[in-house]
């Protein structure tokens, strides 16, 4: 895409043309917007809200959006579960797992993947290379990609997970806990990878975790939600265009990303190719569930089948507002 700006500018004529804001029959008047109430995770992958927010393109939707930021998705998701916010940003890990505690939960779109997650470790503690993890202690975020790239990665690399001493972080103080020398080695994403790097310096030593596989990142609200989905059309139509936009000016969209909400601009470039901006809904997103609640059953020594995931994918807004977008097996 990058190498064929007359494509993107095609492919932004036809997002333009198939997803305005206000179709006929939908106008409504600028001085009633739908509110709405979000919980964000301020990252690369959550960039097509930001982008709609700093273009108004939620305001020429008729919304308006009060948004609360989490330091992860799990903790976004627990804030519309506990009744707190009406859509909230979360990986599918999180999706996946969550439901077994709120069947009510629903996707409605995913808005970005990244494969930015790492294993990031300290020098000092004579580790080197994976297999000096042994014995040494991890921190990880459990019920995030966090617990779970790190146990892919201990089996990847032929470490028994009985032979490292993993160690609970909340997200926000995980990077923390590495840099004061609390713990030896994290397994996080790509914030707080960055910032554990960055002050570690010549001192850290990192390894991708993901194994090329990008994980989803969703907007996910409860099933009563979508019995009145006309906020949830006009929020997708928002992102649509941010997603047009982003297609059209990537480097404006890089710098709008990096001041809205502080990001270092270095950071901003290295995690740019490592995520993918767009609104989906496709079959890709369903195996990873799927893998997600598998590994999660074992974990927990269960057997019985797994959730069909179909189930808690509201298709409905996307269908309507881009059907091209979904290509999931119906």
């Amino acid at each position: 895409m990058r190498k064929c700006p007359w494509l993107a500018f095609l492919l932004l004529i036809a997002i333009s043309a198939g997803t305005g804001c206000q179709p006929q029959g939908e106008r409504e008047p600028r001085n009633s917007p739908v509110k709405v109430s979000l919980a964000l995770v301020p990252n690369s992958y959550s960039g097509l809200i930001g982008i709609a927010d700093a273009k108004g393109f939620f305001g020429e939707c008729g919304l308006e959006i009060s948004a609360k930021e989490y330091p992860s998705g799990r903790e976004a998701v627990e804030a519309v579960m506990r009744g707190e916010v009406q859509v909230a940003t979360g990986a599918d890990i999180v999706m996946a797992t969550k439901v077994f505690d709120d069947p009510s939960l629903r996707v409605i779109a995913s808005i970005g993947s990244s494969g930015a997650n790492e294993i990031v470790a300290r020098k000092d503690r004579n580790i080197h290379v994976p297999a000096d993890l042994k014995g040494k202690k991890i921190a990880h975020s459990p019920g995030t990609s966090s617990e779970y790239y790190l146990d892919a990665f201990l089996l990847a690399n032929a470490i028994p997970a009985g032979e490292v001493n993993m160690v609970n972080a909340p997200p926000a103080n995980i990077a923390d806990a590495l840099v004061s020398g609390e713990v030896d080695a994290m397994s996080s994403w790509d914030v707080n990878v960055y910032s554990a790097r960055k002050r570690l310096g010549e001192d850290g030593v990192s390894w991708p975790a993901q194994n090329y596989l990008d994980w989803y990142w969703l907007l996910i609200v409860r099933e009563e939600m979508t019995v009145s989905p006309e906020p949830l059309k006009r929020f997708l139509r928002a992102l649509l265009m941010a997603e047009g936009f982003v297609l059209a000016n990537e480097n404006e969209a890089r710098n709008i990303l990096a001041r809205k909400w502080g990001f270092d601009p270095e950071f901003i470039g290295e995690v740019w190719e490592k995520t993918r901006l767009n609104v989906t809904l496709n079959q890709s997103m369903i195996t990873s569930l799927e893998n997600f609640a598998r590994w999660k059953m074992k974990k927990e020594g269960k057997f019985e089948p797994i959730p069909n995931y179909l189930r808690f994918t509201f298709t409905g807004v996307l269908d309507e507002v881009e059907p091209r977008t979904v290509t999931l097996f119906r």
